[in-house]
């Protein structure tokens, strides 16, 4: 990557985080001095804040005066959201406010990332940037919430929804795909519920690119192209030299008869990528990051790696 941003100083919340870990090195690649905000010490956060007080952030952000910052925390734990609202709106929406009128007041600007679960997923996809938002989850509300917060703070501030992510050492549906089919020898994955895979470390390279435009507004970052979750695990279990016909499908309501999930999901959120790719920015065909990924995942977890299963969901 050019050296797009030489000199910059770029604060990232969750650094710790899925995403967080593949930021850091894409923007060091991209000549940025990374300043890693997390909760609490730990391996490469600098700057300790929670992000839900505002009195916290602002003192972070008086420290770091960043030029830029990527906003990647959040409550991502879509079930959890259900049965905590009220937690999940602190995190996805109060902290996300903070950030961005601290961003405001030191002339940074402010890239905030959000998802596909702001919208149904019942009709309308693959869904450009400008469709209407309709959330069915309590994460959805939330993240919605949160993305109108940032934007009515400055509507020169960037919103990247992005979808499906995967990739890091936590928990992701590849690593439970594997680890189920090594397990158990099958799994039953839902087939009618569609949406956009992205690799996380495409995301951070294209979300680097566009902090560095500093164009406003929403935009979405998925790796291109579209797949059901019974497709998606199909293909993890055959990069992975696994017989595909090991993941049989099912439909969700079968699915959440055996296994009920408080939160609904999007039917079907595909994202289409029109703003980001008008400025140059885009990512490659889901196939072609997942076919570079998994092998390497079933190399380093090997088999018999024990997961939470089944949730073929996401």
């Amino acid at each position: 990557m050019s050296q797009a941003l030489s000199g910059r100083r770029v604060l990232v919340t969750g650094v710790a985080g899925q995403l967080g870990g593949y930021l850091r090195p894409a923007l060091e690649d991209a000549g940025a001095t990374v300043l890693g905000v997390g909760r609490e010490p730990g391996p490469g956060i600098d700057m300790v804040a929670e992000l839900t007080e505002r009195a916290d952030v602002a003192l972070v952000f008086w420290g770091a005066r960043p030029h830029l910052v990527i906003h990647a925390a959040a409550w991502t734990d879509v079930d959890a959201a259900e049965r905590d609202e009220a937690g999940a709106r602190a995190a996805n929406v109060d902290a996300a406010r903070h950030v961005a009128q601290s961003a405001r007041s030191c002339g940074a600007h402010l890239v905030a990332v959000s998802t596909d679960f702001v919208f149904s997923g019942t009709g309308g996809a693959p869904y450009a940037e400008d469709a209407p938002t309709d959330p069915v989850s309590a994460y959805g509300r939330t993240k919605r919430a949160g993305e109108e917060a940032v934007l009515a703070v400055d509507p020169s501030f960037a919103v990247a929804r992005t979808a499906w992510l995967y990739g890091g050492p936590g928990k992701h549906f590849p690593r439970t795909v594997l680890s189920v089919l090594r397990t158990r020898g099958a799994m039953e994955v839902v087939a009618d519920e569609a949406g956009s895979p992205t690799f996380a470390g495409d995301l951070a390279v294209a979300l680097v690119a566009l902090a560095a435009t500093e164009a406003g507004g929403v935009f979405h970052l998925t790796n291109e192209g579209r797949a059901t979750r019974y497709e998606l695990a199909r293909e993890v279990a055959a990069l992975a030299s696994l017989d595909p016909e090991m993941v049989r499908p099912t439909t969700t309501a079968a699915f959440l008869a055996k296994y009920p999930l408080p939160a609904k999901r999007p039917a079907d959120s595909e994202l289409r990528n029109v703003r980001a790719a008008a400025l140059g920015v885009a990512l490659r065909p889901w196939p072609e990051a997942l076919a570079a990924y998994v092998p390497v995942l079933a190399a380093e977890s090997g088999p018999g790696v024990g997961d939470r299963a089944p949730d073929a969901r996401g």
